[in-house]
């Protein structure tokens, strides 16, 4: 009778659960429909979600049965999906802001399937892209002069397409060199989510044991806020080899098989190579010390599996053997950009020494519900993207953990939640608090600018592993635990918050809104204390699809790079005349544009100075403040002395005297008519032979410069 009711209560349980999913799933497609430009896609995904979860009711040893299958064969269901994909030539970049910005020639074409290219992810669309896509055409060598006079290095530059060794710790761009631009830009996106969903899966199964958690947290790792807003160009495969590197580094150490020592072996000089060419010291430095922490916990958890003997020495001797000529090689080719970057005002000069964040970086900033559909009025979406955790959350119900051990009741290992704990601290106490320079030159964190991201990151991994250790302790913890906890953090969450609010979502939604997410986290929180426990799964599930999913656009194709009437003409004139150069005015696109249609251009963003171009307008080096940069660089004629305004930290504005411009090799002028008259007062012989009303753009050949 008790076993029968007992059961009864389960199946109760089951029913709810089902239900409340298909409501989310109904509430979440509404919202997306609803409010998401160009959602309508989601009514298909929508309507498989349901069917699949409804048929939980009566099906649900089948579906558990096939998704073990897909967990089983992860790799090969990942090989599939990745092939159909780059075959239907599927990415999320925004280079679909092309097409707004200059029109397109056959408006039947649509390249977006779902959601927009966003203007803010710049780096992405309009430096990334063009710098790839531009090395196509210059055969993938490692100097390209396309975007300057004097050559750019094109590793600095965003790890560009280059044929060299560095490749073997560069698989997202091999699709580039080995098909083309419109493939590579697929292999490029799809590639990236893919393999870090099954690196995530394996860091998480090391660090919990449980696979369906894995499979989850894998999920919401990598659509986080923070990892789709920053997925390109670089900060993302920061935190993507940080991770390779921990799960290759335990199974090199632990792999009893000959197969696996041997891939592990390999996979470390992979990742040890990805990881410092990836270029990005305020991400670099604390993620590695994050997962070197996370490794040692975890092996020294797992020590009595430990499979080490004196031939695996040798293993450690090759892989610092390879490792280390390939960067050498890299590090000798590469050390003039390296020290011009080094050198730069920006990035180049930054020294922090931390104690610059408010409380509020402890918790998700609640504005990432709103960034996917309403750009923020004074804030960069990009800079309020966050982790979606529940740290201090679970920081609490830590310190109960550590209580039942004291009392006995627990006796397993705490090494890697011991770890995570002691990391967060630090981290906290250097983003509040801050070290003395001396310390943080020491300890290298003077690199570290970001390091509420780390936290974020950090602080997610915990939140999962907490998870992990609350469902094996279950039958020790009650549900006033749980309440207490959730009352502290929405409290903390809700008193802290403030600050850091968008001004304009702050004045158009008010604080119920805010309130009501600090209520919903600390509610998942609290659900995992319940009988209820399950529901958490698909209410966080929920806000990661909100915060996350919808951040990048699906897209077919590239049309969006190539197809304008400008692009028609200047390919045209590259076929007649490679070698010709091209300068821009009043704009920071159109040169990337023709940039990525192998146009040579005069001023294309530069990751460190022009050299050739700055000796000659700039003999005397008196405004290399202003240039000595990463830089976007918008020109505009004049008849006043050349003279330089700044125009952010990463872009200025170049005033060039008409009489100046004639000390450049430039065969081509994008500007308007006015300017192209100015030249011609001055004895320039600008003759318009191009002229494209979609995108307003006046094409210029400079026959003679008297």
């Amino acid at each position: 009778m008790e076993n029968s009711l007992f059961s009864k209560k389960e199946q109760l349980i089951k029913q709810v659960e089902i239900g409340v999913t298909d409501l989310l799933i109904l509430v979440v497609s509404f919202l997306i429909y609803q409010f998401y430009q160009n959602g309508s896609g989601i009514l298909w995904v929508s309507g498989i979600l349901l069917l699949v979860n409804t048929l939980r009711f009566w099906f649900e040893k089948q579906i558990k049965e096939g998704l073990d299958w897909i967990i089983r064969y992860r790799y090969l269901v990942a090989l599939i999906c990745f092939s159909i994909l780059v075959m239907l030539r599927i990415h999320g970049s925004s280079i679909g802001i092309y097409d707004v910005l200059f029109g397109k020639t056959d408006a039947a074409i649509v390249n977006e399937i779902f959601g927009n290219g966003r203007i803010i992810r710049g780096d992405e669309f309009n430096v990334q892209v063009p710098y790839f896509f531009s090395q196509w055409y210059n055969q993938g060598a490692l100097l390209s002069d396309y975007m300057s006079l004097s050559p750019q290095n094109m590793i600095i530059g965003y790890n560009a397409p280059v044929w060299d060794l560095t490749l073997i710790g560069k698989p997202f761009i091999w699709g580039y060199l080995l098909f083309g631009n419109e493939i590579g830009l697929s292999w490029y996106w799809c590639s990236k989510i893919i393999l870090f969903l099954l690196v995530g899966y394996e860091m998480m199964f090391i660090l919990t044991k449980r696979k369906y958690l894995s499979l989850f947290s894998s999920i919401c790792i990598v659509f986080s806020p923070l990892l789709q807003w920053w997925l390109a160009p670089h900060m993302y495969q920061v935190f993507f080899w940080a991770s390779s590197l921990f799960v290759v580094g335990y199974y090199f150490f632990m792999a009893k098989k000959k197969w696996l020592k041997i891939l592990s072996t390999i996979l470390s000089v992979c990742c040890l190579v990805g990881f410092v060419i990836a270029l990005f010291p305020s991400l670099q430095i604390p993620l590695g010390l994050l997962m070197l922490a996370l490794l040692v916990a975890t092996l020294i958890r797992d020590k009595k599996e430990l499979c080490w003997n004196k031939r695996d020495n040798v293993r450690i001797l090759l892989v610092v053997i390879a490792t280390g000529i390939i960067l050498g090689i890299f590090l000798i080719e590469s050390r003039e950009a390296i020290q011009l970057l080094n050198n730069t005002v920006y990035p180049g000069h930054r020294v922090s020494i931390g104690g610059d964040q408010g409380l509020e970086v402890l918790f998700t900033d609640p504005s990432v519900a709103l960034t996917p559909f309403l750009t923020p009025g004074r804030q960069n979406a990009c800079e309020i993207s966050d982790f979606n955790q529940l740290g201090i959350f679970f920081l609490f119900v830590y310190f109960y953990f550590l209580w039942l051990k004291k009392k006995g009741k627990i006796r397993g290992s705490f090494s890697i939640e011991n770890t995570l704990v002691m990391i967060m601290l630090i981290e906290m106490y250097f983003m509040f608090i801050g070290f003395p320079e001396i310390i943080a030159k020491i300890t290298l964190f003077s690199y570290i600018n970001r390091m509420y991201m780390i936290y974020g990151f950090t602080a997610m991994i915990f939140t999962f592993v907490m998870i992990a250790q609350v469902f094996q302790y279950r039958r020790l913890l009650s549900w006033r635990v749980g309440a207490l906890a959730c009352g502290l953090f929405i409290l903390l969450y809700i008193a802290t918050m403030w600050p850091n609010i968008d001004p304009e979502y702050r004045l158009y939604f008010g604080l119920r809104f805010y309130w009501s997410v600090a209520l919903l986290m600390g509610f998942c929180g609290f659900l995992l204390f319940t009988q209820w426990r399950k529901l958490f799964f698909p209410i966080f599930g929920s806000w990661v699809v909100i915060t996350g999913m919808l951040v990048n656009p699906i897209v077919q194709g590239a049309d969006s790079v190539w197809n304008h009437d400008l692009i028609g003409y200047a390919e045209h004139v590259r076929e007649e005349q490679p070698d010709a150069r091209w300068l821009i005015t009043n704009s920071k696109y159109t040169q990337q544009l023709l940039l990525a249609n192998g146009i040579k251009v005069a001023n294309g963003v530069n990751f460190y100075p022009d050299l050739k171009k700055w000796e000659i307008l700039d003999p005397t080096h008196q405004n290399d403040t202003f240039y000595n940069r990463y830089a976007h660089i918008v020109i505009n004629f004049t008849e006043e002395p050349t003279h330089y305004s700044l125009d952010g930290a990463d872009s200025f504005i170049m005033y060039l005297n008409v009489d100046d411009f004639k000390k450049l090799d430039v065969e081509y002028v994008i500007t308007d008519p006015m300017s192209a008259d100015l030249l011609k007062n001055h004895g320039i012989n600008a003759e318009l032979v191009f002229e494209d009303p979609a995108s307003n753009s006046f094409v210029y050949e400079i026959k003679k410069v008297g």
